[in-house]
């Protein structure tokens, strides 16, 4: 038996206005003592609850409202791209990958995620839970990955 003390949690951080969706993933994260989970209903509390506890990856919606408790429409998909955007325009936050997970399903979309650097780019519909986390804990992999190479280069240039 693991000693859960010493197991090193994932943040995974998911801004998703369906709240019952919310809850899918949560119940499912707590299969996994690896994860700590955590959610967000709209961009406003998303932005702070990246600020404050600097998930390790965030699952973004792109149709979501910008304020709590708005209406949605089809033109709400750009709170989600404008987030994105803002996040790595931040110095504090910018490094902070992002895996979009949305409905939406076009090569535009998926094309302006990718230039908007998303680590990666998930179709709810086709996708289950577990399968949003395996690849989750892959971006993280990467993302950790990636910070020792620039330390080691940072090192190497001083």
């Amino acid at each position: 038996m693991t000693d859960s003390k010493n197991v090193v949690k994932n943040k995974i951080l998911m801004i998703d206005d369906d709240p019952m969706l919310l809850k899918l993933y949560e119940m499912t994260a707590r299969s996994h003592e690896e994860i700590e989970f955590i959610s967000a209903n709209n961009t406003v509390e998303g932005d702070r609850l990246a600020r404050e506890k600097k998930p390790d990856v965030i699952l973004l919606d792109l149709i979501l409202g910008k304020e709590p408790n708005t209406p949605v429409s089809e033109t709400d998909k750009n709170y989600g791209f404008n987030f994105l955007i803002m996040l790595k325009g931040d110095p504090d936050i910018k490094d902070i990958p992002v895996i979009i997970l949305s409905n939406l399903d076009t090569k535009q979309d998926h094309d302006r995620a990718r230039e908007l650097q998303a680590a990666d780019y998930l179709v709810k519909a086709k996708t289950t839970p577990e399968e949003v986390f395996t690849a989750a804990k892959g971006v993280i992999d990467i993302a950790g990955a990636e910070r020792k190479i620039r330390d080691l280069q940072e090192k190497e240039s001083q």
